[in-house]
């Protein structure tokens, strides 16, 4: 299968830091069914290719999914450890077992913002989950495809990339 997505397209991931932080091989499905979905929707296509980019605005990327995972877990773990913390007995050990959960999920996110990776993000990009970069790569190869439709092996003769 040829590739529908430029170089110069591919080179705007190279900087991306949770790519940088995936497993290749986790990158590699990602980018492989990327390139399968836009060779698909060009294939089938001007209605198809409109109605990619409508569901590409609505998609979650991984930064989004972690975000609001760290919502919920953070939230429902700060709630039950204050309360397991207030039931404890006063002058007996308190109960702190989802506060240092909650804490843990504190360091994830700051991980996370500073290095652009933390334990979780590995798992929702197994998931499947792609980079706002990513998301926008397969959004401009599906535009430049609406605005050339020449199909792919005629425009790689013509420009030399064959």
């Amino acid at each position: 299968m040829e590739n529908p997505i430029s170089p110069d397209l591919a080179r705007t991931l190279e900087t991306d830091r949770v790519r940088q932080h995936t497993a290749p091989h986790v990158n590699d499905r990602i980018d492989r069914l990327t390139r399968a979905s836009v060779a698909e929707q060009i294939a089938a296509g001007p209605e198809a290719v409109s109605q990619r980019l409508a569901e590409l605005d609505h998609e979650w990327d991984v930064d989004r999914a972690l975000m609001v995972n760290f919502a919920i877990a953070g939230g429902v773990s700060f709630g039950l450890g204050l309360t397991r913390y207030a039931e404890s007995s006063v002058f007996g050990p308190r109960k702190k077992g989802f506060l240092y959960f909650f804490g843990a999920q504190l360091g994830f996110l700051l991980l996370h913002g500073v290095a652009g990776w933390c334990p979780p993000a590995s798992l929702f990009r197994r998931l499947g989950f792609r980079t706002q970069r990513e998301i926008d790569v397969e959004r401009a190869a599906l535009r430049d495809a609406a605005r050339n439709p020449k199909p792919f092996h005629a425009r790689a003769l013509t420009q030399g990339e064959a």
